[in-house]
């Protein structure tokens, strides 16, 4: 049965379909702490039916009538990663919890170990709301803009579960015909020559997958293909690859910050560069690694809490790894007052560059190879990768573009360039080495394009040296 037909079901969902997209927008700061205030009371409430969150609660000797407000999230404990695996499945869900009515849907695992949660229709159609606000911030309308999200549609992942339990059952009562969805495991090729017969206005990918796109382009391919707006998200976005795709298309290529945990867009970028949190939709903390909350616009850990949605609950969650920075906010040149992550995400944990000196670079901080190539010209560089081999060699691999390899600078020009640019960065006691590759693969079993940033350093290897040297 379509959950649509359900009145109980269709008519909360209309309405958040009303209230939603405008809300941060309509409400003033004093209306839209009132209104978190109450979807954090609820929340809490619900958790305290889910056997995980119980448990801790009552550890800690908190109980939901000791929330009366968002100011009292610092009373919770903290939800680990670890916690959400162990305890699934049933103690993630609250007692009694209808599984035939929930899909699981999980991470990528990119750690080797991925994190399973349940989530149900109500919650998926509730996670539009962020969609529907950033198109109709764009002037983009969801029932007649052509919308394409090239993601990652294999069993269980987030992607496969929206379109199969609730694209599907909306296409009973809207046209679905603006909107198409590409399996990102199909030749590029294949998706560039889907994307110029579609003809869409926006497109939503990884980074990588754009990067992709814009050498064919450059190729001849999709000339058809003139977007109004571009949207990435899931993999760090760097300056170079930024440029190079708004080169090739003439269109904007903006983040947005969605995990699987959130279940949608946790935050979006805006023209101007800000990115704004949807804080009606969640409530973001930073932590340093001793697990204290940061100062505004200190770098910390991001935690994560998910104001809305049935399954399993996210409250006060530390499994995502990404560093920000946060900033209550101020009125964006964008029209937009919300709270904001300065300079966006700047990467997962596992990434950080450890080096001899006892410096470490998060993934963001530690691509320097943009400025080469904007000083010197070029986009002969197709992509890239920095791997950390060991704490005191790092490689940097190129892959050239072949129709560009006689044009501007030569290889050996731009690669020595990188590697000074990198030696005054980082300091002595360091290898560097810049070398040309025919591709940059993915690891095994991963479902996402490979990432810019790879070290196989464990800080503890940084941390061990500082304390012999000392």
């Amino acid at each position: 049965m379509n959950p649509l037909l359900n009145p109980f079901i269709s008519i909360p969902i209309l309405k958040n379909y009303i209230l939603d997209p405008g809300r941060i927008q309509r409400l003033n700061p004093k209306q839209l702490k009132k209104y978190r205030d109450k979807a954090f009371k609820n929340i809490v409430k619900y958790a305290y039916t889910v056997p995980l969150y119980h448990t801790i609660y009552k550890r800690a000797g908190i109980h939901p009538n000791d929330i009366r407000g968002i100011d009292d999230i610092v009373k919770l404990p903290f939800v680990t990663k670890n916690e959400l695996r162990e305890n699934f499945p049933d103690k993630i869900i609250p007692v009694g919890y209808n599984k035939s009515n929930g899909h699981v849907i999980c991470t990528g695992g990119t750690t080797g170990k991925p994190v399973s949660i349940y989530t149900d229709f109500s919650t998926m159609a509730r996670s539009a709301g962020t969609i529907l606000r950033e198109m109709n911030f764009f002037n983009l309308n969801w029932r007649k803009s052509k919308f394409v999200h090239i993601g990652n549609f294999n069993p269980n992942r987030v992607d496969l579960v929206s379109q199969e339990n609730f694209q599907s059952h909306l296409k009973s009562f809207f046209s679905m015909d603006n909107h198409l969805n590409i399996d990102v495991d199909l030749p590029m090729v294949d998706i560039i020559n889907k994307l110029d017969s579609f003809r869409p206005d926006i497109i939503m990918a990884y980074p990588a997958i754009f990067q992709y796109l814009a050498f064919l382009k450059r190729k001849g391919y999709g000339k058809h293909i003139k977007p109004k707006l571009f949207w990435t998200g899931g993999a760090m976005l760097d300056d170079y690859t930024r440029s190079y795709v708004e080169d090739a298309f003439e269109c904007r290529l903006l983040n947005i910050y969605p995990s699987v945990e959130a279940g949608a867009d946790i935050a979006f970028e805006c023209m101007e560069g800000t990115w704004h949190i949807h804080s009606d939709f969640f409530n973001v903390e930073a932590i340093d690694e001793a697990g204290e909350l940061v100062s505004s616009g200190e770098r910390g850990h991001v935690v994560l809490t998910r104001l809305w949605g049935r399954g399993t609950p996210i409250i006060r969650y530390t499994g995502m790894d990404d560093w920000v920075k946060l900033s209550p906010g101020e009125e964006c040149d964008c029209g937009l007052t919300t709270p904001v992550i300065l300079g966006g995400v700047e990467g997962r944990m596992r990434a950080n560059i450890i080096l001899p000196n006892g410096k470490v670079f998060p993934p963001g901080a530690f691509c320097f190879i943009t400025p080469v190539l904007l000083k010197l010209k070029t986009f002969k560089v197709k992509r890239y990768q920095i791997v950390q081999r060991k704490i005191d060699e790092i490689d940097i691999l190129l892959v050239i573009d072949e129709d560009l390899r006689n044009v501007g600078p030569s290889v050996d020009v731009i690669a020595d360039s990188i590697r000074e640019s990198y030696m005054k960065k980082i300091g002595p006691g360091v290898t560097i080495n810049v070398r040309e590759v025919n591709e940059i693969k993915n690891d095994k079993n991963a479902s996402k394009p490979p990432p810019i940033v790879v070290s196989h350093v464990k800080p503890e290897e940084g941390y061990d040296l500082l304390e012999s040297k000392s």
